[in-house]
């Protein structure tokens, strides 16, 4: 008795009725990937097709499709052999893939000439965070399905009492700085809340007097500084190298007050009085400043608010935290790749959203970057990275060639040149792209078994083989 035949749930599963429309639908999903592949990037594509749990479960069940239905012809003919060995092939190909996406890396890690490393990072999401100088602890925070939300936080319970909770996912976010008044112990600068609007530009910003970072807006053919305005004096007497052909200077008075001065097509105007919330005309693209708000002492706020999609880049994702210890309890925003200390109940704390760092078993050191260029032009022709890696266990140190077309294949790992970046210096830093696939074997041993259970189709096909069955009848 053959319970794929008599059974009529497995002998569903493995038929053509349910083999066809899976078929269709994965032609459709993977048609999917790839428009938004090509339309966004690999990260998005990887988070909402191809690295999802249905995707995989889809997967699953088109393998448990071919297994039924191959089973379903047991016990098998001669002529059968073709079509029994090409299921099989190609069970073998999904369990290769599946395989990839559970148990594979795949990640980057940038040199610099005469630097070595053995950490890349993977671009699956991390939470990191630590107390005092205990150890340091992670959770998984890519948030592929269902990310946190007020109503549904990831709430971490820290062993000394407690928690870390995430209430908020961006995958895709925008920093958005804010002046906040400082408050007791803070450092504080004296801060403008600046509006920009021309029929081209619509900006608005806080400005920092004396911030290294936020002292200054850039807008490209255009530039914004609030400086005082000893120091904006002091500046233009050197030559105001650094500040672009159209310019706005806000400046502040030894006796408090507010001024500014337009610079257009390299001509500086005369310094005005600016009065908060009045509208002042810059003279260069229709632009007009008005100064919404001011503060005397105050600290910038980072917040994101949630954007589309970017086209043909990876996103860049955010999320709001909330930590809590006894009585004290703070919270905030950290970008991609960011990290904050805090002090709660006398303690440090610090946390830390960015890439999970895999550690590789050998070393890379980077010995000498090599840029190729068109003839007669800056356009680059190729990369490449003279190498050396070592396997710490073992003591070798072994040279190695990495280009475009040629990448290093040691120890599981597979190392390819995947971009360069030049520094100032001269020098260059080689960015190298790694990856471990765990299912490869099964994916090729999967592929060639498919092309032999083919030709075994076709060969029992033959009209030959045919007239053979029948002579042996």
């Amino acid at each position: 008795m053959n319970l794929f035949k008599e059974n009529r749930f497995l002998k569903f599963l493995g038929s053509v009725q349910m083999a066809l429309p899976m078929i269709l639908i994965l032609a459709v999903l993977l048609a999917a990937g790839t428009i938004v592949e090509s339309r966004y990037s690999t990260p998005v594509a990887k988070r909402f097709v191809y690295g999802t749990w249905w995707f995989a479960g889809f997967l699953i069940l088109l393998g448990v499709n071919l297994l039924c239905s191959a089973f379903s012809r047991f016990p098998w003919k001669k002529y059968q052999t073709g079509f029994v060995i090409t299921h099989l092939g190609i069970i073998l190909i999904l369990a290769g893939s599946l395989v990839t996406q559970k148990l594979g890396s795949d990640g980057q890690i940038a040199l610099t000439e005469g630097e070595e490393g053995h950490i890349f990072q993977e671009d699956k999401a991390f939470l990191y965070y630590q107390i005092d100088r205990g150890a340091e602890e992670k959770v998984p925070a890519s948030f592929s399905f269902r990310p946190p939300k007020p109503d549904n936080p990831l709430v971490i319970h820290l062993e000394d009492g407690g928690y870390l909770m995430v209430d908020q996912f961006y995958l895709n976010a925008r920093k958005v700085v804010k002046g906040k008044a400082a408050e007791e112990g803070e450092k504080g600068f004296p801060a403008i809340h600046l509006d920009l609007n021309s029929s081209f530009v619509h900006e608005n910003q806080w400005l920092f007097l004396g911030h290294k970072d936020y002292g200054h807006l850039d807008l490209g053919p255009a530039s914004a500084f609030f400086e005082k305005e000893g120091d904006w004096k002091k500046r233009l007497a050197k030559g105001a190298q650094d500040v672009s052909e159209n310019a706005l200077g806000v400046l502040l008075g030894s006796d408090g007050t507010l001024k500014y001065q337009v610079r257009k097509h390299g001509t500086f105007g005369l310094v005005q009085p600016l009065k908060v919330g009045v509208d002042y005309s810059t003279g260069w693209m229709d632009m007009q400043i008005k100064v919404d708000e001011r503060l005397t002492e105050a600290v910038p706020e980072e917040t994101f608010v949630e954007e589309p999609l970017p086209n043909q880049k990876e996103p860049e994702s955010a999320i709001h935290f909330q930590v809590s210890r006894a009585t004290d309890k703070k919270e905030g925003w950290l970008g991609f790749q960011n990290q904050v200390n805090l002090m709660l109940n006398g303690k440090s704390f610090a946390i830390a959203y960015g890439p999970r760092q895999v550690f590789l078993p050998f070393v890379i050191h980077l010995a000498k970057f090599h840029l190729g260029l068109d003839p007669g032009t800056d356009k680059p022709a190729s990369y490449a990275s003279d190498i050396f890696y070592i396997d710490p266990e073992k003591g070798i140190q072994v040279p190695a060639n990495i280009s475009m077309n040629q990448p290093l294949h040691f120890m599981g790992y597979t190392v390819f040149q995947a971009s360069y970046q030049p520094l100032p210096d001269g020098k260059y830093i080689s960015v190298f792209s790694v990856g471990r696939d765990p299912g490869i074997w099964l994916k090729y041993g999967g592929a060639i078994v498919m092309v032999l259970g083919i030709i075994f189709m076709f060969w029992f096909k033959n009209p030959a083989w045919s007239k053979k069955e029948q002579n042996a009848n």
